[in-house]
């Protein structure tokens, strides 16, 4: 687990758990799990009516990436680029077929198959961009999921607490009870809110984020097999693609070459 992710979470539950403390409220109290289960199942529920199975069958997988926040490292494909382009120069383009197995990016694995197939950089072009647009959408749809639960998981509170009220008013019979029933009412509504606000929208901002910085690498990316394509040297391209990077986070050609066999060739 991403440990910002966890620190996040851990931060929001001291400050609730802190002011409740503060204010001599209890925590029992609170411990519902009926009222979980409802806004949690029901939201979920929901949800998945709006989309087909295929998709779905990802979205697991989506809510772990986001735990872990994995994510293509910009920095270690514009080296790996730089290596691929000294070999392009030095044996040839049809040298990078030896290469693609040892490459674990999928979307560079497409950019060398089109440079060994010796496709015009038209065609490499437009067919990485299309690649590019198509895992953007993936991501989309996992981001509007768990966007379309924290918008049910309030709203399935609210029916939580709407029941929980009809059920104590068609029972007054016995006021002592009104109030741990009315109570317990509310409750539904509280982790509905929770549920959305803790899970359901963290998720979906993360994903949100970690979509835009695994776009831009593979951005740069698409400019690197391009740049390859046109014959660049590992100098040119690492200075090209650097440039996406802000200034304190270039590391320079000396150290992503640090071979001095590559440094001469570059």
């Amino acid at each position: 687990m991403d440990p910002l992710f966890l620190g996040g979470l851990v931060v929001v539950l001291l400050g609730i758990l802190s002011s409740m403390l503060m204010d001599g409220s209890s925590i029992g109290p609170l411990i519902g799990p009926s009222s979980f289960v409802l806004v949690f199942t029901a939201s979920l529920g929901a949800g998945v009516m709006a989309y087909r199975a295929k998709e779905l069958s990802a979205m697991p997988r989506s809510a772990i990436k986001a735990i872990k926040g994995q994510v293509p490292d910009v920095q270690d494909a514009i080296t790996e680029l730089a290596k691929l382009a000294e070999v392009a120069r030095r044996d040839g383009m049809l040298a990078l077929e030896e290469r693609i197995e040892e490459v674990d990016d999928r979307f560079t694995q497409l950019g060398l198959q089109l440079l060994v197939d010796g496709a015009d950089e038209q065609v490499v072009r437009e067919t990485l961009e299309i690649e590019l647009e198509a895992t953007d959408e993936r991501h989309r749809t996992a981001i509007g999921f768990f966007k379309t639960l924290a918008g049910y998981a309030p709203t399935f509170g609210m029916v939580g607490t709407v029941i929980g009220l009809i059920n104590m008013l068609g029972n007054l019979t016995d006021p002592e009870q009104l109030g741990a029933g009315l109570a317990l009412a509310l409750l539904t509504t509280l982790y509905g809110v929770l549920i959305a606000n803790l899970l359901y929208n963290p998720i979906a901002a993360r994903l949100e984020r970690l979509n835009a910085i695994e776009m831009a690498a593979l951005e740069v990316t698409l400019d690197g097999i391009l740049s390859i394509r046109g014959g660049a040297t590992p100098r040119g391209l690492i200075e090209r693609l650097e440039s996406y990077l802000a200034p304190d986070q270039r590391v320079g050609v000396g150290d992503r070459l640090s071979k001095p066999g590559e440094q001469a060739a570059a």
